[in-house]
């Protein structure tokens, strides 16, 4: 008896969530856009509701009720996949826990139990901000853990696009292959050093740099806080030192020397936060080019 031929697996159809949902959202009434308000009072002064203003709508920022903030994940496409519900403490910015829980919400986890999304809809989450992608596609990209690191990041320098990767464990090819062709700066928190170096040595389809900023700058008691880039920002702009210069630049000297002559903006970026950027190997053809 002949055997039936085998069928092809069929690849699970993505869920997306309708943009009225976003557009309803959008608010900068949340704990941590106070937060962010005062910050950027303090950087900015009369600037700053107009800069509030420029990231509530870049990242379509938005809010709950109780003063969660929701983080939209857009993708290059403008296809809403899901919103990430967060709440935080407006006075020190830190993330408010509830219990032995991390208080995460999704939207698309509260749109099933309401019954507006069908029970086999599936989720595939995008990078934070890969919408922007389309909008900037001269810029260069900058990757970040968190939301808020991206948010803070895109409020400092907006020369960049701040993309998140949403957890540690996150940075994987499948999100990551939307940056195919970009130049790439990734920024780990104090605990990812070691684990986003070895990844970005796998990132073959675009120019990949890993800051070791924290990693060699941050304090015993800041590296065991766990600290991000949004951290050191905060430090910097409250010890007014935001300005500060790279003394050096290591093993990446040629490389970098070579992108910033083609990108001063990259240079910028590198003077104002000190940086000193390592692991700038291009990845890809022999002559700089991204495969």
């Amino acid at each position: 008896m002949a055997q039936k031929p085998k069928q092809p697996l069929q690849q699970t159809a993505i869920g997306y969530i309708p943009p009225h949902y976003v557009e309803k959202s959008q608010s900068v009434h949340s704990n941590f856009c106070r937060f962010l308000s005062a910050l950027l009072d303090s950087y900015y002064g009369s600037k700053a509701k107009e800069v509030l203003k420029r990231l509530m709508e870049d990242y379509r920022l938005g809010a709950t009720r109780d003063g969660a903030v929701i983080f939209w994940q857009i993708d290059r496409e403008n296809k809403v996949r899901t919103g990430k519900v967060m709440q935080y403490n407006p006075g020190d910015g830190h993330r408010v826990k509830d219990g032995q829980t991390s208080a995460v919400n999704w939207i698309h986890s509260i749109l099933k139990r309401q019954r507006v999304l069908a029970e086999e809809w599936q989720l595939s989450q995008c990078l934070f901000g890969e919408h922007l992608l389309s909008v900037y596609p001269d810029k260069v990209a900058v990757l970040v853990e968190s939301e808020k690191s991206a948010v803070i990041g895109s409020a400092l320098f907006p020369g960049y696009v701040w993309l998140a990767a949403g957890g540690k464990s996150q940075l994987r090819e499948e999100k990551l292959r939307v940056l195919s062709g970009r130049t790439l700066l990734l920024f780990p928190d104090a605990d990812a050093y070691a684990e986003w170096k070895e990844r970005a040595d796998g990132m073959t389809f675009c120019k990949v740099m890993v800051s070791d900023l924290i990693e060699k700058n941050a304090t015993p008691e800041q590296k065991a806080a766990h600290i991000d880039i949004a951290d050191w920002i905060i430090y910097q702009i409250r010890d007014s030192r935001i300005n500060c210069t790279a003394d050096h630049l290591v093993e990446a000297e040629r490389i970098l020397l070579r992108m910033t002559e083609k990108n001063p903006a990259l240079q910028k970026l590198i003077d104002d936060l000190g940086l000193v950027l390592v692991s700038a190997s291009l990845i890809g053809s022999g002559d700089g080019n991204p495969p």
